[in-house]
């Protein structure tokens, strides 16, 4: 991740993307998987550039509408990135127009095993994530100078049914969060994601779990989770605040402040020792793109809407 923040951030990248480019963001995950239009339009492109076709497919593509690669980079720094660039515009200026205009087919029927939308009715939660240290007597963000020190950001999604539920469990005077969205949250949403991809958690790696909401939609709670071997995991507190009105979500505010420790495979680099972690839920009406992104644990569909599997 330090690479991608140190090649976005470059001011000469940014003006390029901004005025020669349009940009566009993919999992690879899915994208070499799914077995719909998109995906076939995927692998055209990459099929071109000099990744093993039977790994990650990840980098820096530069691409027709066509599906013609022009440029392809998965370096570190800058400096390279921008001279693929202005090569691939290079190539995009020498092509006949006919390469350069398409007509847009139709997009057909989406692989539902790689491609997630959320379901009708349902609502979306922004859940950041920032690494903390103690400064001048008070948990402040890390400093600038210090690897993990931008907040990471996810979705938590609700399905139209569970919102009604959580409206019920308030109306009949409040109690313990159901256990769906205790898992959910847990297993998928409590990660240190600050410096790459986590892993999820194990249902089992949740040794304590508490968080209850009255009946004025005041939620509290602790929780401790912990792998068997002892070398990752998290202990922490929830508070906050949860309403809804006419079966639909209007308020759904968390903090939650505690202590991780342990580096995963992606996720290298952690701080020694159980180190200060901070994590936001707060309420969107997902009507900007981004808000739209799937959850990052979501891979495994029927997992995330039923985490006690």
């Amino acid at each position: 991740m330090a690479d991608r923040l140190l090649v976005f951030a470059n001011p000469e990248v940014q003006k390029l993307l901004k005025e020669e480019f349009v940009a566009v963001a993919a999992d690879d995950w899915y994208q070499r998987r799914r077995k719909d239009e998109t995906g076939k339009f995927f692998w055209k492109v990459a099929s071109q550039g000099p990744r093993n076709p039977n790994a990650t497919q990840q980098g820096h593509y530069v691409f027709t509408a066509k599906g013609k690669l022009l440029g392809f980079n998965n370096n570190r720094g800058p400096e390279r990135r921008l001279a693929m660039m202005n090569d691939a515009l290079k190539k995009w200026r020498a092509l006949p127009d006919s390469e350069k205009k398409v007509k847009i087919p139709a997009k057909g029927k989406s692989d539902g095993r790689y491609h997630h939308e959320l379901p009708g009715g349902g609502q979306i939660v922004k859940v950041y994530t920032r690494c903390l240290e103690e400064r001048e007597g008070r948990l402040q963000k890390l400093a600038e100078d210090k690897v993990g020190n931008q907040a990471a950001v996810d979705h938590l999604w609700f399905q139209k049914s569970e919102v009604e539920e959580l409206g019920k469990l308030i109306a009949d005077g409040g109690g313990e969060i159901p256990e769906w969205l205790a898992l959910r949250m847990a297993r998928f949403h409590l990660r240190d994601n600050t410096r790459g991809e986590p892993r999820d958690w194990k249902k089992e790696e949740i040794k304590k779990w508490s968080l209850k909401v009255d009946a004025k939609g005041r939620m509290s709670g602790d929780f401790l989770i912990d792998s068997p071997d002892g070398k990752l995991g998290y202990q922490g507190k929830i508070e906050g605040k949860l309403a809804v009105e006419k079966d639909r979500l209007s308020k759904f505010e968390l903090l939650i402040v505690g202590k991780h420790w342990g580096s995963g495979t992606y996720t290298g680099g952690a701080r020694p020792g159980r180190t200060p972690i901070g994590h936001v839920f707060r309420l969107t009406d997902g009507k900007k793109e981004s808000d739209q992104i799937p959850p990052q644990g979501i891979r495994w569909a029927d997992g995330y809407w039923d985490p006690r599997r």
